[in-house]
């Protein structure tokens, strides 16, 4: 038997031990190279795609107050998994910033009777294919979009 003590002592570490749990749970993050930074007003909105065989394409959306940032990425399912081509496309208040996805790490789960889950870390190539933001995506479900597959345009 447990005494009232012992009883709240343990539904006190039970409670810290559930409240640290929910309080690590990852977050897509984007990261400035250049001024190695993280940038924080941005929170991952959407993430969608539908898989079609041994290719993924997906969507992956990012809002701030002022701006959105949206990565096409085309992936070919295999062992391992690869990011077939990608493009990204920033709009702000006053400007427009277009380029490739380079994919550092991709990892993929399932998606054969159900959604898929996508992860990984994604880099932003500037016009001279030097990295300039970095996208880390924890393993997300990839939902099905309501409209539509995301079209990628292939990078060459």
């Amino acid at each position: 038997m447990i005494h009232a003590p012992k009883r709240l002592s343990l539904l006190v570490c039970s409670a810290f031990f559930l409240l640290s749990y929910c309080r690590n749970i990852e977050e897509a993050t984007i990261e400035n190279l250049q001024e190695k930074s993280t940038l924080t007003d941005y929170l991952m909105t959407s993430l969608e795609g539908r898989r079609d065989g041994d290719r993924l394409p997906v969507r992956l959306v990012f809002e701030a107050p002022s701006s959105n940032l949206r990565l096409d990425l085309l992936f070919r399912i295999g062992v391992p998994t690869r990011l077939e081509s990608g493009q990204y496309r920033w709009e702000g208040q006053d400007e427009v910033l277009e380029g490739r996805v380079r994919a550092s790490s991709v990892t993929f789960l399932g998606g054969q009777s159900d959604n898929p889950n996508l992860g990984g870390v994604f880099q932003l190539l500037s016009a001279s294919g030097d990295p300039i933001y970095q996208v880390t995506l924890p393993t997300s479900e990839v939902k099905r979009p309501e409209i539509g597959t995301p079209r990628v345009v292939p990078a060459h």
